[in-house]
């Protein structure tokens, strides 16, 4: 079963890695592993708020009808 994926933890990770490459002594085999992973997490995250988009879109059209004004939200 896969692991259910926590946007929350995975922005705390880019941001982890994010600020270590702010550090003054860097491995450059550790800064390619770290670079590796977050953009691992960053195409992870990116996708999340593409669901949550189009589940916010889909929801909006749900409740929507042509009988109701729309607004912008």
């Amino acid at each position: 079963m896969p692991e259910k994926f926590d946007f929350k933890t995975a922005f705390n990770e880019v941001e982890k890695i994010n600020n270590w490459f702010r550090g003054e002594d860097i491995d450059l085999d550790e800064a390619l592993k770290q670079y590796e992973k977050g953009m691992e997490l960053v195409i992870k995250c990116k996708n999340r708020l593409q669901q949550a988009e189009n589940k916010f879109e889909e929801i909006k059209q749900k409740y929507l009808s042509n009988d109701i004004p729309q607004t912008d939200f």
